[in-house]
């Protein structure tokens, strides 16, 4: 109930004791990430607009959905680093909803081909075991 009347009343995240370490510092890192980003963001020519939810390449554009512009914006945030699976699903998904391990593979599935139609390739690459990077 607690949880509930804090994300009511504004709040943009709860966390409840015992927490799990590894999470929290996860959240933490997720939020700084998105606290105070610049309207465009840029990566080898490509540029991801946040406030339209759009992305562009040599004078192509793509809309992305608001969970594909999130995974674009986490990726962008940190290019060259590995984002693992967990940072992305806990940046996308309350934590106590139950998300199939599969919804986040669909989700970058759907962005590449966006991309290809952009006439972009390889720019996600997946580590496997560890997560996605561009």
């Amino acid at each position: 109930m607690d949880e509930l009347q804090a994300l009511t009343l504004g709040g943009n995240d709860y966390v409840a004791k015992p927490y799990n370490a590894p999470v929290l510092l996860a959240r933490i890192r997720l939020l700084l990430c998105r606290a105070d980003g610049p309207d465009t963001m840029e990566y080898k020519g490509i540029r991801l607009n946040p406030i339209a939810g759009t992305l562009a390449f040599q004078g192509k554009e793509a809309e992305l959905t608001r969970t594909e512009l999130k995974i674009l914006y986490c990726l962008f945030s940190r290019p060259g680093e590995i984002v693992s699976r967990l940072d992305l699903t806990e940046y996308l998904w309350d934590q106590d909803v139950y998300i199939d391990d599969n919804t986040l593979s669909v989700n970058v599935m759907r962005i590449r081909e966006k991309l290809r139609g952009l006439g972009i390739e390889a720019l996600i690459q997946t580590k496997r075991g560890m997560g996605y990077k561009i």
